[in-house]
């Protein structure tokens, strides 16, 4: 059964994203990118997992750019299958990316591809970089309803590594809105990223 106040949440942060100026956006997620960049979470990472921000999310075009300029290894994530799910794929060049469904931009399919159904540590993953409408200082992530990261990320739930960062701006950080609720079936985050800097949390 589905939470209401929890759908209520959903609704104003998705309404606000909305209603958000795209130059601004621009600019903070340059400021956001900026200071991940320049953590050694990023720095130290060998291997990351990302996303392609989209639809009113971080631009983290720029940061996927410098992942592959530093030789990191890069996963993008797919949807695929039925119903679909979230599997992760190597990424070796952002020209291979193209639009999908949702609004997405995605890896394109290859003949004996590799993906992961799970980013993990043993594959290689330092740090798993996770969209959402609204997180909280403990963690808590809201996203669209779907549950596809919470059911990618469920295998490492209890896991120090990789490193979950949630990444949004920061006035989805604790949103005035109401409290982002989390149960047992959410994955929590190790970080939250925004323009204001990292945010270890509690």
């Amino acid at each position: 059964m589905s939470d209401p106040t929890k759908a209520a949440l959903r609704a104003a942060l998705l309404q606000r994203r909305q209603g958000r100026d795209p130059e601004a956006n621009a600019s903070r997620s340059a400021a956001l990118l900026g200071h991940l960049v320049r953590h050694p979470l990023w720095q130290q990472a060998r291997g990351i997992a990302a996303f392609v921000g989209v639809r009113g999310e971080p631009d983290t075009w720029g940061l996927l750019a410098a992942t592959l300029a530093e030789s990191k290894r890069l996963w993008l994530p797919r949807m695929q299958g039925t119903p679909a799910a979230i599997a992760f794929v190597p990424v070796h060049d952002l020209r291979e990316l193209a639009p999908a469904r949702f609004g997405l931009l995605e890896p394109r399919p290859r003949d004996g591809q590799a993906t992961l159904t799970t980013p993990s540590a043993a594959a290689g993953v330092d740090l798993v970089l996770i969209p959402g409408l609204g997180f909280a200082s403990d963690g808590a992530r809201i996203g669209f309803g779907k549950g596809h990261y919470d059911r990618v990320l469920a295998p490492i739930h209890h896991h120090a590594a990789p490193l979950r960062v949630g990444l949004c701006f920061s006035d989805d950080l604790d949103p005035s809105e109401g409290k982002v609720p989390r149960t047992e079936l959410d994955v929590p985050m190790h970080w939250i990223a925004t323009p204001d800097g990292l945010h270890h949390c509690r």
